[in-house]
Formats: C-alpha cells, structure tokens, sequence
C-alpha cells in the first residue's frame, strides 16, 4: 500500500433509503402518552451509488428500486469508467 499514490485512488459506495417509514417517537405533553396509527409500509426505495477521489467526485447515479447487477454495470461502464481520467492506474 506504502507504493500506492492516493491520488489514484477511487473508493465506491452504495446506499438504499426507503421514503415510505414514519416516526417511532413524537412529542406529547409531560405525563401523556403519544397514541398513532401507523400504516404498512408504502413508500419508494431509492438507492444512492457514488464513486470519490481524494479530489473529487467520480461518478453518481440514483436508481430507483433496489440495486442489481445490470445497474452497477451501467454504473461502472457509464458514470464511473468515462470520469477516471488518465490520472488512475488500470489494474490487471
């Protein structure tokens, strides 16, 4: 790793949020409790994909739904591979 410039590093990162969760906790006056209804989950999930250098961020994409194995290969081949410059080294 010491060989390693880290300026040719990229470091990837995914994130899923569901849209559709409601509060477990809510203010109430002292002594009362809080009483809701909460209703079955209904909301949209969206994941987050993102790639950053030292200097820089490489490449982004929203999907929504869940991530799959179609979507992190446009990922890679269309946000991330056109943005890494000469500036990366291609590993073998």
């Amino acid at each position: 790793m010491k060989k390693i410039d880290p300026d040719n590093l990229v470091f990837l990162d995914e994130i899923g949020v569901l849209l559709g969760f409601t509060r477990t906790h809510a203010p109430s006056k002292c002594g009362h409790r809080v009483y809701d209804l909460k209703p079955f989950y209904r909301g949209a999930k969206v994941t987050v994909v993102g790639a950053i250098s030292l200097k820089k961020v490489v490449g982004l994409r929203t999907i929504n739904g869940s991530m799959e194995c179609q979507a992190f290969e446009v990922f890679i081949q269309h946000f991330l591979v056109p943005n890494l410059g000469d500036s990366t080294v291609e590993v073998n």
